[in-house]
């Protein structure tokens, strides 16, 4: 008998070694509170997923990144117990106020946070970064700071405020005005930007310009120009931007003290579809003083264009189908290849945002 129940005791032993060896080689991924049937529970630093914080990469220490957007980096956050855990990462970003400006749950340890409307130029603002997993939460990243960047058309949006004293965009003449914008000094003068596509369908194009008063082509014999669109090759002078199938301008008729102008070519010359799709207009019922902001709102698509001054429609005219879409798409403040930019316009708060 006694035989017996030291063998039985040995095995049971036995087994209870193998179970337990087989426990810790699966400890769950979550923390779990004793006698609880394995209910989640909190860790000291708020925590309930065992995996390492990530450790911001950049930007960090106040760095600025060259361009928007800005794209937040952590390391990759590692499971404590488990093999690869498909995890996700929670960014958060905060402004000078510990106010949170950003948030996002991404599928990989990195945000790219846009430049307008979430960021302001040339501020600065902490980030942190956590893994999540099944409606569980790993530890908080070290949090980091940076400047947020200057910004450039990304397919998809342009936003240069031209009030911090920079352009994104080329710059020809004329000079920045702190808190103002960018102020044109001759008739040669412009900034213009590049596109890395040509933005043809559900456009929307933005500026506010000030210091502009009635008929102001009228001493040069001139019909001035606020904006300028092309082929960027067709830049090069007066002849070549004047003829070619992508040009595209909004004037100020220097005899009428309203009046303004439209030319806008979608593939073609002349009267026909393509063509110029020419607005001209005696009157458009807008009162230029010098002392007065006026906000341009441009929006075009293949269906055609329409142009709004302080939230009123000014022109519009139809594509017919035919979309808008030179080469190399340049957007130009002025004129310059004709040499017909206003000579003290203000310009600020430029935006192109394609839907």
């Amino acid at each position: 008998m006694s035989r017996n129940l030291i063998a039985v005791t040995g095995v049971a032993v036995l087994l209870g070694l193998t179970l337990a060896c087989t426990s810790n080689s699966s400890t769950p991924l979550t923390p779990t509170t004793p006698n609880t049937g394995g209910a989640s529970s909190a860790a000291s630093d708020g925590s309930t997923l065992k995996v390492s914080a990530p450790v911001p990469q950049s930007p960090i220490n106040d760095q600025k990144p060259e361009i928007g957007p800005a794209t937040l980096v952590v390391s990759s956050a590692t499971a404590a117990f488990a093999g690869a855990v498909p995890v996700q990462y929670r960014f958060q970003v905060f402004n000078s106020a510990n106010a949170t400006v950003a948030e996002k749950v991404t599928s990989g340890p990195s945000y790219k946070v846009d430049v307008e409307p979430e960021l302001t130029v040339n501020l600065r603002y902490t980030w942190r970064a956590r893994a999540e997993y099944d409606g569980s939460v790993g530890p908080w990243s070290a949090t980091a700071s940076f400047m947020a960047p200057e910004t450039a058309f990304l397919n998809r949006e342009l936003a240069d405020p031209l009030t911090n004293g920079r352009t994104v965009g080329e710059q020809r003449g004329g000079i920045f005005l702190p808190g103002q914008g960018w102020q044109s000094l001759s008739v040669s003068d412009a900034i213009s930007w590049d596109l890395t596509e040509p933005c043809s369908d559900n456009c929307t194009l933005e500026f506010d310009v000030t210091n502009i008063g009635e008929k102001e082509g009228f001493n040069y014999e001139k019909d001035l120009k606020f904006l300028s669109m092309g082929n960027a090759a067709d830049f090069g002078g007066f002849g070549s931007f004047r003829n070619h199938d992508w040009k595209m301008t909004i004037e100020q008729r220097a005899d009428y003290s309203s009046g303004m102008m439209t030319i806008w070519r979608n593939g073609g010359v002349g009267d026909g579809k393509p063509g110029d799709n020419r607005v001209k207009l005696t009157s458009t019922g807008v009162r230029w003083d010098s002392a007065n902001k006026y906000h341009f709102k441009i929006d075009w698509a293949t269906t055609g264009y329409a142009i709004y001054i302080n939230g009123d429609l000014v022109m519009r005219d139809s594509f017919v189908g035919i979309a808008y879409s030179p080469p190399v798409h340049r957007i130009s403040l002025g004129c310059y290849p004709r040499a017909e930019s206003f000579v003290g316009i203000i310009y600020s708060n430029v935006k192109l945002r394609k839907e």
